[in-house]
């Protein structure tokens, strides 16, 4: 059992990623030597067009990642991943899968590529042009969002040209590079997040970084929100051990937020916590500090820029959940974690491409109830088992 756990963990994502081949868009053959071609063609005509199956399939395949996930935390005292070495090792070994697998939840990567493309090679700004101004650009047959600049910060195109330039002008390599880039961001922020702890407390670490959407969302769809997220907690921690050499920590201090806010601008909500651990000199005493964080994390989810709770965002409130004290917001964001990753399932059923017959004007709404539905049944048994602990004390 105990090695078990760990076997098929690492032998889920490694499905998951040969899943996600399904997903490749019809004009994109992302390396042209025959066997992947075959393997590529095949997965077009034999699941592809299965509405039911391929819906079903992620569906199960979900609910299997997850279950997983939680009896490793179950059984973690049993496990051999609770020192530094075996948990870094465990963590790369799961992440490699998901770093070859296909980005099929989101395009976000392509336009990341696309981005830093314009600033190399066509010396144009993304923040101001659009990929439409490029109609000979071949990778207009496979880009979403085309017709919009470069929603991140100037920080993150900055940021994005040094995989771009890694891969050569070649597109693989490039791909590859971004997500390589990404895995760096993972393996960055939990080195960052170990200093937090005296001692070796890798069960809090594992809550985020063995958690299937963020390593789902991190590594598969190579999203770039750790590259805002650890500078900011490397200011946290910095301010939360504000006594000693001050000035030279107010300088690290301003600059990591002025990176992470140039990235994306959800840690602006930080920075009243930290100008207030810098004047404490510590973070507080108040033990739900971090859980404030986390929720505050949480605001912005509703707001319009975020376009109807994206799943990957939840990454920012979650980033907090090693350090949270109340064990009911810490089961919650692991509830939202889980339905957020099943928010996709109406889009497996209706995959763009696959779908220009059937009416799909209640995705949207089907994606909201999803999302919401697994963290309301949570809140009502929460508080009815509240209410039936407080009947049985009176």
């Amino acid at each position: 059992m105990k090695s078990f756990l760990l076997k098929s963990y690492f032998l889920l994502f490694l499905i998951f990623a040969i899943f996600s081949f399904v997903l490749t868009d019809p004009n994109l053959i992302l390396l042209k030597d025959d066997w992947f071609v075959s393997f590529q063609t095949y997965l077009w005509k034999n699941f592809l067009p299965l509405q039911n199956f391929r819906t079903s399939f992620f569906f199960v395949l979900v609910i299997l990642i997850f279950a997983n996930y939680l009896l490793i935390l179950k059984n973690w005292q049993n496990l051999k991943i609770n020192n530094r070495k075996n948990f870094w090792l465990f963590l790369i070994a799961i992440s490699l899968p998901l770093v070859f697998s296909y980005n099929g939840l989101s395009h976000d990567l392509f336009n990341y590529i696309f981005n830093a493309k314009m600033v190399v090679e066509f010396g144009a700004n993304p923040h101001i042009k659009t990929a439409l101004d490029f109609p000979d650009e071949p990778m207009l047959r496979f880009m979403n969002n085309v017709h919009t600049p470069a929603p991140y910060g100037y920080g993150w195109t900055a940021l994005s040209l040094a995989p771009y330039l890694i891969g050569f002008g070649k597109f693989f390599l490039t791909f590859l590079s971004f997500k390589f880039f990404a895995l760096a961001s993972l393996l960055i922020t939990l080195l960052i997040s170990e200093k937090f702890f005296k001692k070796e407390k890798y069960y809090q670490l594992a809550l985020f970084f063995l958690n299937p959407l963020v390593l789902i969302e991190i590594l598969s769809s190579a999203h770039n929100d750790l590259w805002m997220l650890f500078p900011a907690l490397l200011a946290i921690y910095l301010a939360n051990n504000f006594s000693k050499n001050k000035l030279l920590k107010i300088v690290l201090i301003v600059s990591l937020m002025a990176i992470s806010i140039s990235i994306k601008f959800a840690t602006l909500i930080l920075l009243p916590f930290i100008f207030y651990a810098m004047l404490k000199e510590k973070i507080g005493q108040w033990k739900y500090t971090y859980d404030l964080m986390s929720l505050a994390l949480f605001v912005p989810l509703f707001t319009e820029r975020s376009k109807q709770f994206l799943p990957w965002y939840l990454i920012w409130s979650l980033i907090f959940i090693p350090h949270t004290k109340n064990k009911f917001w810490r089961n919650l964001l692991i509830a939202f974690s889980l339905s957020s990753l099943l928010r996709y399932l109406p889009w497996f059923y209706y995959i763009p491409w696959m779908s220009f017959h059937l009416d799909t004007s209640n995705m949207l709404l089907w994606q909201k109830a999803i999302t919401w539905l697994l963290p309301t049944l949570y809140l009502l048994l929460s508080g009815l088992v509240f209410l039936f602990n407080g009947k049985r004390e009176e």
